[in-house]
């Protein structure tokens, strides 16, 4: 006789634990990387323009161009801005998440 309390099949995310770690990292895996001015100038050099002055070309977060320039893991880190990045187009003001375009060479 089966149980009315037990489930008869198991959902496709019960069958994978590992989809969990990969989108929440426990907090020994969290890295909080800080940035200060200068590394922010570097990541500056490589924006073209932001989500501001370029809705349609900007797509990439600029925390993907903090990755690039830290060599950071963008699975499992978060970034501190000593100040907010400026659009060198249009001298917005860009933090981790905002949409840049970057420069051709950048990535």
């Amino acid at each position: 006789m089966i149980s009315s309390a037990a489930p008869l099949y198991a959902t496709s995310i019960e069958l994978m634990p590992e989809f969990f770690d990969f989108f929440d990292p426990t907090p020994e895996q969290q890295s909080v990387v800080f940035i200060d001015a200068s590394t922010l100038r570097k990541a500056e050099r490589l924006i073209e323009s932001c989500e501001g002055c370029n809705p349609e070309g900007a797509e990439i977060p600029f925390d993907v161009i903090l990755d690039r320039v830290t060599g950071s893991d963008p699975s499992v880190t978060d970034y501190i801005l000593e100040e907010r990045a400026k659009c060198p187009n249009c001298r917005r003001e860009i933090v981790e998440k905002s949409l840049v375009k970057p420069v051709p060479t950048a990535l």
